[in-house]
């Protein structure tokens, strides 16, 4: 039983019979939400059933591969009840295509404010409290006929491509055991794959949405910052609110591209924004509905190919998927070409996230949300480095700047002291030109969009996501330069392809390295996805 569940909730999932056979919910967990929606067109099925054939596999997965951590099934029957009612009114669901997302079931990422559940972060101080009410994105996803029925495990304060902590547990890999699903929105990708959700909503601020999806091989996209109303999640470390240096957005995460669409339209729905409460959404934002026909255009595009970046190369996995991506999209009729820019543009990124992290003084906001709770095994190398000695951390530094460990000395040199406000206005000038100058080169090239890696590596081991910090800069880069980014499964690791062997260019081969390689051992079947970036 996980800790923070109401035990009447699983109850009421359990005593609800779905007469239904195996092959019957089958056909329901693992169906679109197109098909989902020819089922109620057709009176196959009823929106009650299709809520208990995911809630029945939600808990089962909840319980063996620790993904959920609060349940909100009794008002979410009370929902379904009442759209079997609309529907028996309603002779077509052509009524409903105003509600993208009717009868939908849908799991939200702990962080996110829906009414009757708490907020965690995985922090045992913020399960005290549940909401009394919606945050936008659960507003507008009722209001497009989406039923809520869970909340997802995430790492400790959401910072972490591992989903762990003292609360909840550590989430495990939905087909490898062995490894993470990856995070910080890492229980909406695993549940995705064992069929306990049909649309996952997650955040994404250095890449929580892709990189789950890339471990487990589903789709995922994180729209730019000011894509849509930035209210609606609760705010975990206080000293966090001030940061100016990472744009972070929330999006879908969905089993195919075509159901990434409907929650899209739901969130862009000026309609049901223009009727939710003012208290929970932001005055000054403008929405802009979303182009479903854009979605599946003709146009032929211009696409730049970044094969890696220097701070991490890619795995040959890595590397084969995003040369299938490549090949796919040329023989689709699209102009497809080598984007080489300036590698010191990731390496300066890099080093900005690494104050994003740690230059407050070295996890001190986050001892501050924690009031004394042990951190996970994650943040080891994090604590290490923030020694209370200065005279100790400038001999570290030293001795890594004169073994080339140039990896390393990026998340020392941002722990070294917090930064003043002389500093941050300097680090926030630097990423304002290091922007600008992408933008100049997306404008000369006349380019539509990237592919890269989504990391350099696949799902990583338990507990060794502290020594990769360097392997997801592929993501990290695209929140900082502001552009929307989505993570698409396209294959899986080959037996000759479970090694890791590339040059270290950044320095010499480190810890971060060996890692890598142990990760890349006995990889054999995980997924791999690339990613696509655009402005």
């Amino acid at each position: 039983m996980f800790i923070g569940i109401k035990k009447s909730e699983e109850r009421l999932i359990r005593r609800n019979n779905l007469k239904l056979n195996q092959e019957e919910q089958n056909q329901i967990v693992f169906a679109s939400v197109q098909q989902i929606h020819q089922y109620y067109e057709a009176k196959k099925y009823t929106v009650e059933q299709v809520l208990l054939c995911y809630a029945k596999n939600m808990i089962i997965a909840g319980s063996e591969n620790f993904y959920i951590c609060d349940i909100s099934f009794s008002e979410a029957l009370n929902i379904a009840k009442n759209l079997d009612l609309e529907l028996k009114r309603e002779s077509s669901m052509l009524y409903h295509k105003d509600k993208p997302l009717f009868g939908i079931p849908i799991t939200l990422k702990d962080t996110f404010i829906a009414p009757g559940t708490f907020q965690s972060f995985g922090c045992v101080s913020r399960c005290k409290q549940r909401s009394n009410g919606h945050g936008i994105q659960s507003f507008l996803i009722e209001s497009a006929g989406g039923i809520i029925i869970a909340k997802t495990n995430m790492p400790q304060f959401g910072f972490s491509f591992e989903s762990e902590n003292h609360v909840f547990g550590r989430s495990i890999h939905p087909t490898h055991p062995d490894r993470s699903q990856g995070g910080s929105t890492g229980g909406e990708a695993g549940l995705l794959i064992k069929g306990g959700t049909l649309i996952g909503v997650g955040s994404d601020s250095g890449g929580s949405i892709r990189i789950p999806c890339h471990f487990c091989g589903v789709w995922g996209y994180k729209p730019s910052s000011k894509r849509l109303c930035m209210r609606g999640q609760a705010k975990n470390i206080g000293g966090w609110d001030g940061i100016r240096y990472v744009l972070s957005c929330y999006g879908p995460m969905t089993r195919t591209f075509e159901d990434l669409i409907p929650l899209m339209e739901a969130f862009t729905n000026q309609q049901n924004y223009n009727l939710s409460p003012i208290s929970i959404k932001d005055i000054n934002f403008h929405l802009l509905p979303f182009n479903r026909q854009a979605c599946f255009t003709e146009k032929k595009l211009k696409i730049g190919v970044l094969r890696g970046m220097n701070l991490m190369l890619p795995s040959k996995a890595n590397q084969r998927a995003l040369q299938i991506a490549a090949n796919n999209l040329r023989k689709q009729g699209h102009q497809v070409f080598e984007f080489d820019v300036d590698q010191n543009i990731f390496n300066t990124l890099q080093q900005i996230m690494c104050y994003v992290i740690l230059g407050e003084g070295g996890m001190r906001s986050a001892y501050e949300l924690y009031e004394g709770e042990p951190f996970v095994k994650h943040f080891d190398n994090f604590v290490a480095i923030s020694h209370p000695n200065i005279i100790v951390r400038r001999i570290n530094q030293f001795w890594l700047w004169l073994n080339n460990r140039k990896r390393e000395l990026q998340y020392h040199k941002a722990a070294d002291h917090p930064i003043t406000y002389y500093e941050s206005l300097h680090l926030t000038a630097e990423l304002a030109k290091l922007q600008v100058q992408m933008a100049v080169i997306w404008d000369q090239l006349q380019i539509d969009g990237v592919i890269s890696p989504v990391s350099a590596g696949v799902a990583v081991k338990h507990f060794t996501a502290k020594d990769q910090f360097s392997t997801i800069c592929y993501t990290f880069a695209w929140n900082l330069l502001d552009y929307s980014a989505g993570s698409v499964p396209i294959t899986k690791v080959l037996q000759d392809e479970q090694f890791y062997d590339e040059p270290s260019k950044f320095g010499v081969i480190d810890n971060e390295y060996r890692a890598l390689q142990d990760c890349m051992r006995n990889s054999i079947d995980l997924p791999v996805g690339i990613q696509m970036s655009c402005v």
